[in-house]
């Protein structure tokens, strides 16, 4: 296969090509090389497969956009009849607006292809990994700030600092929870009903600042497009899978197949492109790889924010020895992140230098546990009940002094 750089790309602005594309060759070349070591299949993108991403940089979730386009332009749909549609089906809003209708049909006609056993399968082994999962959803989010391919729109909707990054990172572990928990994507559950409330406020925001004047769609594209989603989705999983075999976690292909298929199912309900779908682990790492190969290198922002993650574990809330365990935690994202982005990832997120420490703790207690687990009888439910504690837990002290809303405890 042709390397990128002999490859007739794309070329930023011209065919509505916008400017970030490809902007840092040589840095996001650096930046993807940790996932290129791990694809076994051809890792380099055909010309075809760079257009697909360059294309994606202006498109949107068409459902979502016109939905959106209903609720804040036409007016012909409220955000009450959205809600009661979500809670109890389209059925549920009397003389329900097409928009409504035209949104929700679709996405409660489930995919074909979606199979249940594959789906409860890939949510008992990311309940599994208990703290080892959230740790390495922490680590996923700072990757994620590495390109600055988001970082201004997430400066632009949410406070970055102290307790709002504290709650924004508590809310996204909230709703990966609520996807994993038992039954958690079926029809009228938690993690479904947020999947699909996430969509809607993805909609609303690129719909806001698309049509900004300080906002640039030759240069940026849209501010939440289908490259950028499908990254984000990656994370989720492919990356995900990465980052939990680095702690020592035993996840064998089959089970990584069945995580993959549950985010498959999960990147759908909210709006990506199937193109960006993965079928499996190598499909889901080279589709990850392409979007980094053309994202944009890291700007002040990306280090606002990731200070910002790592310092909102000083505000974690803990009980006893409170000082001291957030100190433990502040510096474990920081371990953990060290080895997933190495030095220099952490140096361009203005984070300094940190030694993969924690990943050397963790093989070996993770290995023994899992590997007993195995093999004494009732293992494997001590495990799954263990992991959903430790995930409960860990979720609510993002949330101190309340309850993280509609959140079930094991």
């Amino acid at each position: 296969m042709a390397r990128i750089d002999r490859l007739r790309l794309p070329e930023p602005n011209r065919a509505g090509v916008p400017r970030r594309f490809m902007l840092s060759p040589e840095w996001a070349r650096r930046a993807g090389a940790p996932i290129r070591r791990f694809i076994r299949i051809d890792p380099e993108p055909t010309a075809d497969d760079l257009a697909l991403v360059a294309d994606a940089l202006t498109r949107c979730d068409d459902a979502g956009d016109a939905l959106a386009a209903a609720i804040t332009q036409d007016r012909s749909v409220t955000m009450a009849q959205f809600r009661a549609a979500l809670a109890g089906g389209i059925d549920a809003v009397p003389d329900a607006p097409e928009a409504l209708r035209a949104f929700f049909v679709p996405i409660e006609r489930r995919p074909d292809w979606v199979d249940d056993a594959l789906l409860r399968r890939g949510a008992e082994v990311c309940r599994r990994g208990g703290v080892n999962s959230l740790d390495v959803l922490g680590s996923a989010l700072l990757a994620g700030y590495r390109s600055s391919a988001t970082t201004d729109l997430l400066m632009r909707t949410g406070r970055p600092n102290g307790d709002g990054a504290r709650r924004r990172v508590g809310e996204t572990v909230k709703w990966w929870y609520e996807c994993v928990q038992p039954g958690g994507m079926e029809r009228g559950s938690q993690g479904w009903q947020l999947t699909v409330h996430v969509r809607l406020m993805h909609a609303l925001i690129n719909r806001h600042y698309a049509h900004r004047d300080d906002w640039s769609v030759e240069d940026w594209g849209l501010p939440i497009n289908q490259a950028d989603q499908s990254a984000t989705y990656e994370l989720f999983c492919s990356f995900y899978l990465m980052g939990m075999r680095s702690l020592g976690m035993p996840i064998t292909r089959a089970e990584g197949h069945a995580v993959m298929h549950l985010w498959r199912y999960i990147g759908w309900l909210m709006g990506v492109d199937e193109r960006f779908l993965a079928l499996d682990e190598q499909d889901g790492r080279r589709k990850l790889y392409h979007v980094l190969l053309t994202s944009p290198a890291p700007d002040e922002h990306a280090v606002t924010l990731a200070r910002a993650l790592v310092d909102s574990r000083l505000s974690l809330d803990y009980g006893r020895l409170r000082a001291l365990r957030r100190r433990f935690q502040y510096q474990k994202i920081r371990s953990v992140s060290a080895a997933h982005v190495g030095r220099d990832g952490l140096a361009e997120l203005g984070l300094g230098f940190a030694l993969p420490w924690y990943a050397a703790v963790r093989i070996p207690a993770n290995f023994v546990k899992h590997t007993a687990a195995r093999i004494v009888p009732g293992g494997p439910d001590w495990l799954l009940r263990r992991g959903e504690r430790e995930q409960y837990r860990g979720m609510m002290r993002h949330f101190p002094g309340e309850r993280a809303e509609g959140a079930r405890q094991p």
